[in-house]
């Protein structure tokens, strides 16, 4: 039979609680190019028809972040 080593609980622990901080409830980084993708498709499911019957969290720091990234779209738009 093999032991872990003495401190391996301890590191997966102290892993996994960095994980959870690392991603949110899409498993994806917070603000990576993927994560605002995602959110901005489950938001427009959910605003359309679609997505009526899910359930779960929008966070808030998504919203945030969708906001940003319109607004400076808009931006770009009007200084053409």
């Amino acid at each position: 039979m093999s032991r872990a080593a003495p401190g391996m609980p301890n590191l997966l622990r102290r892993v996994r609680k960095l994980e959870t901080r690392l991603t949110d409830l899409s498993g994806l980084a917070p603000h990576s190019e993927a994560w605002l993708d995602y959110w901005g498709r489950r938001i427009d499911r959910l605003l359309g028809d679609e997505g009526q019957g899910d359930t779960g969290r929008i966070p808030l720091e998504a919203i945030d972040a969708l906001v940003a990234a319109s607004a400076a779209e808009a931006n770009r738009g009007e200084a053409r």
